[in-house]
């Protein structure tokens, strides 16, 4: 009787042995099934970022000097596109090329010294306000006049000339806008788009 209480014993530590290896074997399964979850949900949400950010013109203005006949100053009425996350002004780059010269701008109050963009905000989408004067944020309903000083960046636009523009967001899409100078030049402002 000893003998088999003693093989009974034994078969139940091996019994015990093999449930704690196939629990230690089921945690690291778990483990790495969340650390492959969290990398998914995070590489779906960059590609949403990427996808989805992004912004859509709504109109875009020239200011004319009628002196020499030429577009000085570019104002492009911009909002969020469908579905993107808050934008700020601060991290967009817009690249502007006329053919002869190309610039990049970066965001700075007033957009009127060399290598930068200004801002105005139109339109603040209630309850939330992202836009500050070092925060130009954006929000989805928000609508912002961007200004170009063509003449301070030695761009300019002549009748009949083509200008592109490319708005960069820090992540997302680019947006690109092409403006041609009306054949002629009679009024402060012309609508280029």
């Amino acid at each position: 009787m000893g003998e088999e209480a003693e093989m009974g014993v034994g078969t139940l530590l091996i019994f015990i042995a093999m449930i704690l290896v196939a629990a230690v074997a089921a945690g690291v399964l778990v483990q790495t099934a969340y650390v492959l979850q969290q990398q998914a949900e995070s590489t779906g949400d960059q590609a949403l970022m990427e996808v989805a950010t992004g912004f859509r013109i709504l109109a875009a203005y020239g200011m004319t000097n009628l002196s020499v006949p030429e577009v000085t100053d570019l104002y492009i009425k911009i909002t969020l596109a469908a579905g993107s996350p808050v934008i700020n002004l601060e991290h967009v780059i817009i690249e502007v090329t006329n053919g002869d010269t190309d610039v990049s701008l970066a965001y700075n109050l007033t957009g009127s010294d060399v290598g930068y963009f200004g801002a105005t905000q139109i339109r603040d989408t209630y309850p939330t306000n992202d836009w500050t004067t070092g925060e130009p944020g954006m929000t989805q309903g928000d609508i912002a006049l961007i200004h170009v000083n063509l003449s301070a960046n030695s761009l300019s636009l002549a009748s009949q000339q083509q200008a592109d523009l490319l708005i960069i967001p820090k992540h997302g899409i680019p947006t690109y806008l092409s403006v041609v100078a009306p054949s002629v030049l009679s009024n402060t402002y012309e609508n280029l788009t």
